[in-house]
């Protein structure tokens, strides 16, 4: 009787220790959007295959699926092919210099006449939806960031005569990867805070 008593309490003892560890390990299976987030790295090195225009297209539309603050919907996104353009774009931007080796820029901009209080948030989630779907299209991808610097903003709206109410975001090369690249683990206990602060 004590033996039996002792394998149901280890028993017992293992599966709470599984429930309560990092859930970082959890993983749901058949779940197509929960793997293409946990699967979502930066990519910087690309081969010289070209993007299909059908998954160029797939981008855009699911860009503009984002959400947005009393849907004003403020961005405006600029695709960058041009080798010459993506060249004079790693120049302005130097955390952008993969452009130099990239088959497509997309360059996430916010109409601030549309929406001066809330185009940030609003291109952020733009700028997410683009990365996802990136990854589920098998290409590769990396977040640049121009705003808020005002150099940077101010030059990339002469190079590509942008309105003086657009303001460019940020650059996203992207092309088919030429290297394989691991997502990173960013998941922490210590940053999550049950009802108050602790």
């Amino acid at each position: 009787m004590k033996k039996i008593l002792f394998v149901f309490v280890i028993a017992f003892c293992c599966t709470v220790s599984s429930f309560c560890a990092d859930k970082s390990t959890v993983k749901f299976k058949n779940n197509s959007v929960v793997d293409n987030i946990l699967n979502r790295k930066s990519v910087r090195k690309y081969s010289d295959k070209k993007i299909e225009q059908e998954k160029i297209d797939t981008i855009l539309k699911c860009a503009m699926a984002a959400p947005s603050a009393m849907n004003k919907q403020p961005w405006e996104l600029l695709v960058v092919t041009d080798k010459e353009m993506l060249e004079q774009v790693a120049s302005i931007v130097p955390n952008a210099s993969y452009c130099r080796t990239c088959q497509l820029a997309m360059i996430v901009c916010g109409n601030k006449s549309v929406s001066e209080k809330f185009w940030i948030q609003d291109c952020c989630a733009v700028t997410e939806n683009i990365l996802l779907t990136v990854e589920s299209l098998k290409l590769g991808a990396v977040w640049c960031a121009v705003f808020p610097d005002d150099n940077k903003v101010q030059k990339i709206q002469e190079l590509f005569k942008l309105p003086e109410d657009i303001i460019p975001l940020n650059v996203i090369p992207m092309g088919y990867p030429s290297v394989k690249e691991n997502p990173k683990d960013k998941y922490s206990l210590e940053k999550i805070h049950l009802n108050k602060w602790e």
